[in-house]
């Protein structure tokens, strides 16, 4: 399954890749980078952050295949850009009954923020219902964490506390 989700076509055109800016996300061990820019094949331009090892990415990294950028990993911010990519590049998926593997998963914060991401691996919506069980197997990569398929529940309860507020998109 894996190997069937990475080989989706690219949201992004590498060649127009180009570094803004020095910049650190602020986790407990700090992680130092830039800002880069890079254009959606749809056209828009967005802000990603590449690590300086060229190696880590975060949750937009992994589900939006940032990972896969050449020179090293990167990852749509938060926001705005992920809006961007998903407003350019997906639709939704109503109802969640309808979900199917590959489809994404993108949890609301404040502020209309997307806190996180993951792609949907192994959908379950119980008999009768219009909505995707706890019991569906997502692949998700929490911060420094490496990628994990866990439930659905694991990700939204105590351990991760993404809570239940998210939405369902696919790729067009």
């Amino acid at each position: 399954m894996k190997s069937q989700l990475m080989a989706q076509s690219p949201l992004f055109n590498w060649q127009t890749l180009r570094e803004l800016t020095p910049w650190t996300l602020l986790y407990e061990q700090p992680i130092h980078g830039k800002i880069l820019e890079v254009e959606l094949i749809g056209g828009p331009k967005i802000e990603v952050f590449r690590a300086e090892d060229g190696v880590f990415y975060f949750c937009h990294g992994l589900t939006f295949g940032g990972k896969a950028a050449p020179g090293g990993a990167v990852s749509p911010f938060s926001g705005n850009d992920v809006r961007t990519i998903l407003r350019c590049s997906y639709a939704a998926v109503v109802p969640d009954a309808a979900a199917r593997e590959g489809d994404i998963l993108v949890w609301s914060g404040l502020d209309n923020d997307a806190p996180h991401s993951a792609i949907l691996t192994g959908p379950t919506v119980e008999q009768g219902k219009s909505y995707l069980s706890y019991s569906s197997k997502i692949l998700t990569k929490n911060g420094r964490l490496p990628e994990e398929e866990m439930t659905l529940e694991r990700l939204i309860g105590d351990e991760f506390s993404y809570g239940d507020s998210f939405r369902l998109f696919r790729k067009n």
